[in-house]
């Protein structure tokens, strides 16, 4: 019956136009304080404590804060622009280069 009700609260924040990744949240953290008996705050410690031995996950979102700043800094730019005038007179060459 829970899961019905917590598919439903997602389902229904989509159709009324909330993003997919907030809905999900919002849905869960709904569905902990309603029927959990746990409070937010020991959530957070027990993921933190099963995420601690796991350094390689942390690429994942220090990926995506590099990316986020290459872009704003122009960097990215730059670095596609270098890797065109190095292989960019051969077909398929910036392909290439990004492999």
């Amino acid at each position: 019956m829970e899961v019905a009700i917590l598919f439903a609260v997602v389902v229904g924040l989509m159709l009324i136009g909330v993003p997919i990744a907030v809905s999900l949240g919002m849905a869960s953290i709904l569905f902990l304080l309603a029927l959990g008996d746990t409070s937010l705050a020991s959530i957070a410690q027990t993921f933190f404590q099963a995420m601690a031995g796991h350094y390689t996950l942390l690429a994942i979102p220090f990926f995506i804060l590099a990316s986020s700043f290459m872009s704003t800094g122009g960097v990215a730019r730059r670095i596609i622009r270098f890797s065109v005038a190095l292989v960019g007179h051969v077909p398929g060459g910036l392909a290439i280069a990004g492999v």
